[in-house]
């Protein structure tokens, strides 16, 4: 009995210890045990990657000013994503159990979650080696004219992607609220890469975040602080250094528990809509998000529930969560304010029903439950002109304004070049470009990448060779003998068209085209929204009735966002001539070639019907090199496993990790299939739903491309000719 107390108390030592010194690893061993183990697993923080060690950091030039940077980086959407006040967030201590304060907004404890550091803005001067920004750096880029903004406040030096969101009064209850943070595009499209302790840091790229790590991060931090004595009286203490005044503890604790409590009952009640339905999230991990669903469950589920109760008006509104089970990259976005269709689904038309659907993904206030005095529908705290601002600076001036043909160029935010990264690393033979290769490799290019991704943006050699294939004329002959343009203007400006190719025939994961042409959600009577009707009256999209009680998710979503426009546009008196500008040529509407008007026999009686096909667009590979996992869902680790045949590629590897691979060009990945993550790291198995690295293979062995296989888009490349590829994608 005594030998059995003692081995208790050994093991109870043991737990103390770890929960101490390395909480994260004693989750780990919890979550391998059933039953009330299980449960604590919940109240200890995840393993997160341990932060790299980096001696350098440089931000590529891509055509933005330091300045521009900055203000892409840190201007608030008026999104209030951390679901606490500004100034708690900054008193907030990491959910690990120390003697000391460790602060939460720590640089280094960020990184691990995959954030970039950024310089505070009381003392920006667009030099701040440490975090990327050198004066020589000023002169390689060939900044924007006519766009000097003033610099966002930032005082606290908070990562890119984090904005405050001035206090206000919430459109949904009237009542008022104190600073808010908020993430903005730059969190999720602002990538860096690591190489000998050299970060690399690009605007536009895929970000490596955690986010849904931060949201557990955050709310055990906040349990933590309230069920710990010393630790509150040190969270009240900073927070009276932060103001500058005391604070009523006793107020604050219970502001912190009001705080808590929403969050704890936001999560039993997304696990219990879960559980019914009899499915678990996916695990999105770094460097992906399931954006669309989470963007329905935040305007279609979290805007309904009752702002103190946490209920629901209507009970039919459950039926609008859904899981995350169609996660993707980032996609980067350079480009992109010209490509007609920007989404890998070719979704949605209009930029600003883009960017302002995504700041309702990451938590705008709206009011979506009841109208009220000075209280509207559709009512939002969407900073709608900035909006517009962040797709200017990333759009430039239309190429087709240039009076020379062979000027034609893209001048927003351009794709990083190789060759300005290859400057970090002169000597080291690994960035270096065996020119006869890439040579080769433009041959192979237009031989099987030409059909999709079309003519590189900017390479003189490949037009001058292949004039016609030119990414810039406004039609190629393949396209043109199918009735397609390269380029189209709308209201004086031009779009590229991007080669859209039905699921079923790039073979791709399908989980993402799902999304958007079968969730369906329920709209109360109160809102007043009619997709179909709306959108047709608003914008001529000539959709047909739908005979379905609940209307396609994508549908709704444009029509919601298109009434929160225009409750803006209200709301601030916009003169005409700027909501045209803001709005931009394109409508809002549905993509014909998806959302189909079919005609069908129902009944006896021929019937207009809607036709759904789901389909991925394929964009330009201008800074390729930087976009690392590929594929829409982010299963393939490097450019060379994108060119062996299906089969061939790795069925597992680690996600997290900045470290890149200069010579296959990607992440750095696995010796073997089985070997074991560093601590934190995402294990990537594609044999899990929505990670599959099928599709977009190189393992033809038909010469006729019309009957290679579903999946299959191009022949099997020996060795070389991959290396001959990889060398020319790595020269645009």
């Amino acid at each position: 009995m005594a030998g059995l107390l003692v081995a208790i108390g050994v093991a109870a030592a043991v737990a103390l210890g770890m929960a101490y010194f390395v909480p994260e690893k004693l989750r780990d061993v919890a979550l391998s045990i059933k039953g009330k183990a299980n449960l604590v697993a919940q109240l200890l923080p995840a393993t997160l990657p341990q932060p790299s060690k980096i001696e350098q950091a440089y931000w590529l030039p891509q055509n933005w000013s330091a300045q521009q940077r900055y203000w892409f980086h840190h201007t608030s959407q008026g999104t209030a994503t951390i679901p606490v006040p500004y100034q708690w967030f900054m008193a907030l201590e990491r959910p690990e159990l120390s003697v000391f304060y460790t602060r939460l907004t720590d640089d280094d404890y960020l990184r691990r979650l995959g954030f970039i550091p950024s310089p505070s803005s009381n003392d920006f001067t667009g030099n701040a080696p440490g975090y990327g920004y050198h004066d020589d750096a000023q002169k390689a880029d060939a900044a924007q004219p006519g766009r000097a903004p003033n610099l966002p406040n930032n005082p606290n030096g908070l990562p890119v992607g984090f904005a405050i969101l001035k206090g206000g009064v919430d459109p949904t209850t009237g009542e008022s609220y104190e600073d808010q943070i908020g993430l903005t595009c730059a969190a999720c499209h602002t990538g860096h890469l690591e190489y000998k302790n050299v970060s690399i840091r690009i605007d536009g790229g895929p970000s490596m975040v955690n986010l849904g790590e931060v949201e557990r991060v955050i709310g055990l931090s906040i349990g933590y602080t309230l069920m710990l004595p010393w630790r509150f009286e040190r969270f009240a203490s900073k927070l009276e250094e932060i103001k500058g005044q005391s604070v009523d503890r006793e107020k604050l604790k219970e502001g912190l528990k009001l705080a808590l409590d929403k969050i704890k009952r936001q999560k039993a009640q997304t696990d219990g809509l879960l559980a019914a339905q009899g499915v678990l999230d996916l695990d999105e991990g770094f460097g992906r998000l399931d954006a669309l669903n989470r963007i329905g469950n935040q305007v279609f589920y979290a805007n309904f529930l009752d702002q103190k109760t946490g209920e629901l008006a209507d009970p039919l509104l459950k039926r609008n969560f859904v899981r995350n089970d169609a996660p993707v990259s980032f996609p980067p976005i350079w480009d992109t304010p010209y490509f007609l269709w920007a989404q890998y689904d070719a979704s949605v038309l209009n930029e600003l029903v883009r960017n302002a659907g995504e700041a309702l993904g990451v938590a705008a206030k709206i009011n979506m439950t009841a109208a009220a005095p000075g209280r509207p529908l559709f009512g939002s705290s969407i900073h709608l002109s900035d909006v517009a601002r962040i797709e200017e600076l990333l759009r430039g001036t239309d190429p087709f304004s240039a009076p020379n043909p062979g000027g034609r160029k893209f001048n927003g935010l351009i794709a990083p070049r190789w060759r300005d990264a290859q400057e970090k690393f002169r000597a080291d033979p690994a960035w270096a470009i065996d020119e006869k290769l890439a040579e080769k490799g433009r041959d192979l290019y237009r031989a099987h990448c030409f059909e999709c991704h079309r003519g590189p943006v900017n390479d003189p050699e490949f037009d001058k060779k292949w004039p016609q294939d030119s990414f810039w004329q406004p039609e190629n002959p393949d396209r043109t003998a199918k009735n397609e343009k390269n380029w189209v203007e709308i209201g004086g400006r031009h779009y590229f068209s991007l080669v859209q190719l039905p699921v079923a025939e790039i073979g791709t994961d399908s989980q993402q085209s799902r999304v958007l042409t079968e969730r369906r959600v329920h709209l109360p009577d109160s809102l007043g929204v009619k997709p179909v009707d709306d959108l047709n009256k608003a914008w001529g999209c000539n959709l047909l009735p739908d005979d379905a009680s609940d209307p396609l998710f994508v549908l709704a979503l444009m029509d919601v966002v298109g009434k929160t426009v225009d409750q803006w546009n209200v709301a601030n008196g916009t003169p005409d001539q700027l909501k045209q500008q803001m709005w931009g040529p394109r409508k809002n509407c549905q993509n014909q070639r998806i959302y189909v008007n079919a005609r069908a026999n129902i009944g006896g009686k021929d019937k207009g019907v809607l036709s759904l096909d789901a389909r991925y667009r394929a964009r330009p590979l201008d800074g390729v090199w930087a976009t690392a996992p590929y594929l829409h869902n982010g299963s393939v680790p490097t450019l060379r496993d994108m060119l062996l045949p299906q089969r061939e590629r790795p069925t597992s590897f680690c996600v997290g990790s900045r470290q890149f691979d200069p010579v296959n060009v990607g992440l750095v990945t696995k010796a073997h299939a089985d070997e074991a993550c560093a601590a934190g790291l995402t294990n990537f198995d594609v044999s899990l739903l929505g990670n599959s690295n099928r599709g977009h293979s190189f393992e033809g062995q038909e010469t006729d491309v019309t009957k290679l296989p579903p999946g299959v888009v191009g022949p099997e490349l020996n060795d070389d000719e991959r290396r001959s590829l990889v060398a020319y994608l790595k020269t645009l």
